[in-house]
């Protein structure tokens, strides 16, 4: 059975990080020798890898050029049949090991779809090393198209392959408007691309009575890049000087949403941009109906049979949703929950995602 690498910034709890160590649990129990490679500290998801008896290199280096020697000496010297990365830095990581040849199959993962990071000086560099990958995997066919226009030389590389969703253990039980009122999960990190301040907001746009319907909980990382807090303080500023307390909630990030999702009535993301977001694809799994922005393949994910679409820049339109979810009854919802569970099994189930893999490898 093939040896393969997987390349990793590190196992923080980002989305990217979750789906390549998935990839990696799900690949180990088809047989493949896997091993997984981080040059950062940081171990949201190790214990999922540890659980499979995956062993991790950590090559912490903090100096950029003995970080890419050291990993192209690894890569160069493991004897590797594919080395499998996902972002940018890892994928130019994978790129750069294999100048001057190689034996084994280059797989990159391709998460962005910002039309600024094709634009940008790091973005063409790190573009240009794509020419050493023998495939670039999208995840969104948002994505991929966005490759083939900036850079249609690599158009026979490019494959899309949505994410799978492999959901832990559910415990929780699902009680249809605890309390009276509409509970809506988000699940993201405290950036303003994801739209924390333009919920808050829109929900001052929304009559006293209407708030008091509504329960917004927010999960993810708050610490979002180095120490950085300032969205996630700004936020709460915004909620404590609105009298917002009783309707929106801030929390840290969590291993355990899965089943906070579960029980739940909404599962919602305001983003301005995602690639193929998690969060929307693990709600659908778990049953729940969607609120989310039109990013990524908003197209497929959902429609009036299971949720509801909004602008990230109009808070008037989020308010809009949110009045509308307020409405509907709990036949309707449990309804759209059911519609978004059909279509994530057609999307997303393990079977068909991991067989798209496998022929990758393989082929």
């Amino acid at each position: 059975m093939k040896k393969i690498l997987l390349l990793s910034g590190s196992l923080a709890s980002g989305g990217a990080e979750r789906q390549i160590v998935t990839i990696a649990r799900l690949l180990k129990e088809q047989g493949y020798d896997i091993t997984f490679l981080c040059y950062a500290k940081e171990d949201f998801y190790a214990h999922l890898l540890e659980k499979n008896n995956i062993p991790i290199v950590w090559m912490i280096e903090n100096n950029y050029l003995k970080r890419i020697i050291k990993v192209r000496n690894h890569i160069r010297k493991g004897n590797y049949d594919v080395v499998i990365s996902f972002l940018h830095t890892p994928n130019f990581l994978n790129n750069f090991s294999a100048i001057g040849g190689k034996s084994w199959k280059v797989i990159t993962g391709e998460r962005s779809a910002k039309e600024s990071t094709f634009n940008s000086r790091k973005g063409k560099v790190f573009a240009w090393f794509q020419k050493y990958s023998d495939v670039i995997v999208c995840n969104s066919n948002n994505a991929r198209e966005m490759w083939i226009k900036n850079y249609p030389q690599y158009k026979n590389k490019l494959t899309t392959i949505y994410n799978t969703v492999t959901l832990p253990e559910i415990t929780t039980e699902y009680i249809p408007r605890k309390d009276g009122k509409t509970h809506i999960i988000v699940a993201a990190s405290y950036q303003y691309l994801k739209n924390p301040i333009g919920l808050i907001n829109s929900l001052l746009l929304l009559d006293e009575k209407d708030r008091n319907k509504i329960v917004i909980d927010w999960y993810g990382r708050i610490e979002y890049s180095k120490g950085n807090t300032q969205v996630y303080d700004e936020a709460i500023d915004l909620i404590k000087n609105n009298n917002l307390s009783n309707v929106i909630f801030l929390h840290d990030q969590t291993k355990n949403i899965a089943n906070i999702m579960n029980s739940a009535d909404i599962v919602a993301l305001f983003s301005k941009v995602e690639g193929l977001p998690n969060t929307i694809c693990e709600g659908m799994m778990l049953g729940k109906p969607i609120i989310m922005t039109k990013v990524s393949d908003y197209i497929n994910l959902v429609d009036d049979s299971n949720g509801f679409l909004c602008d990230w820049d109009d808070i008037k339109s989020i308010k809009n949703v949110l009045s509308t979810i307020i409405s509907i009854t709990n036949i309707q919802t449990l309804e759209m929950g059911k519609q978004s569970k059909l279509k994530a099994k057609e999307m997303f189930s393990k079977e068909i995602v991991l067989n798209k893999w496998i022929n990758l490898i393989e082929r």
